[in-house]
């Protein structure tokens, strides 16, 4: 009785790092409220699943073994994902991405505690507890690695353009998924019950996962890199767009001068021609109407 509810505390307790490692990139938008529904969400979720997961235990609906807690697995993270998904959105896709580098992370970790347990096999009483240690152990001492990597996965900026659909992350967001299912369908559990030389197939499996992990990493730096060449090809865009603003601000400017010249010089076309005709007038002793042309061209002067 004991053991059970050990073993199924372990469990349950297993996945809230994992909540927070998907919830984590997510970090820079999430709001007072919505972290608050987070925590409180999390923690009624594992309240729940553990009062469930111990009754189908103790009542005798399942027997206490490895294949038995894969299958939880895969039906109780889903309450945790979801509580995400529909409390920080519409980051649909990006949601299913880190949702996959998290599948690559579990199933590298499930590798490696079972190499590390691989000599205890046989003793199934325990084995489930041991196996929740030894895997929570792993998890939590290569936890900040993985909370670094993913960290800086997503800026705000980032995030707050994509509320907009994004075509890129459609087609992205369930590889590391698909990568994970891949993976996690290979039957390694049944391999190791089955096969008595055991050797090549621990190098197989823990290579091949090694190379899942770097997949995942590469993914990550890509998305990276991805956005922040997104970011310089924006930013001369925009310094396009502004050099292209001031060209034709000069442009404006030129026009506006040319017609100013234009008018000067058509202003001293008809002064010239003014002056001479009053010239012409005072010669003559025609003195009022050179005084009425006078009068006229001060008139037009202050109406310009």
């Amino acid at each position: 009785m004991d053991n059970v509810f050990v073993t199924v505390f372990l469990f349950c307790f297993s996945l809230l790092p994992m909540a927070y490692l998907r919830y984590y990139p997510f970090r820079v938008i999430a709001t007072p409220r919505e972290q608050r529904i987070l925590i409180v969400g999390h923690l009624i979720i594992f309240a729940a699943e553990f009062l469930l997961v111990a009754a189908l235990f103790i009542l005798g609906y399942a027997p206490m073994q490895g294949s038995v807690f894969q299958k939880l697995y895969f039906v109780c993270y889903w309450p945790h994902f979801l509580l995400l998904l529909f409390t920080i959105r519409p980051f649909w896709f990006r949601h299913f991405f880190v949702l996959g580098l998290q599948g690559i992370y579990a199933v590298f970790l499930h590798t490696a505690t079972l190499l590390l347990l691989k000599q205890l096999w046989a003793q199934t009483t325990y084995f489930a507890s041991l196996y929740f240690l030894f895997y929570l152990g792993l998890l939590l001492i290569n936890f900040p690695g993985m909370v670094w990597l993913i960290g800086k996965l997503f800026t705000r900026k980032q995030l707050l353009r994509g509320r907009q659909p994004t075509a890129f992350w459609k087609y992205l967001g369930f590889v590391p998924l698909l990568l994970t299912y891949y993976q996690g369908s290979m039957g390694y559990a049944t391999l190791l019950q089955q096969i008595q030389d055991l050797s090549d197939i621990h190098l197989y499996m823990l290579v091949s996962r090694m190379i899942l992990v770097i997949i995942g990493i590469v993914l990550v730096l890509s998305v990276r890199s991805g956005y922040r060449q997104v970011c310089i090809m924006l930013r001369a865009k925009e310094r396009s767009m502004a050099i292209q603003e001031q060209l034709r601000e000069i442009h404006d400017y030129a026009d506006t001068m040319q017609k100013e010249q234009q008018k000067l010089a058509i202003m001293r076309h008809d002064s010239r021609h003014q002056l001479r005709m009053m010239a012409e007038l005072v010669e003559g002793g025609h003195y009022d109407e050179a005084e009425r042309q006078l009068l006229a061209m001060r008139k037009e002067l202050k109406q310009q």
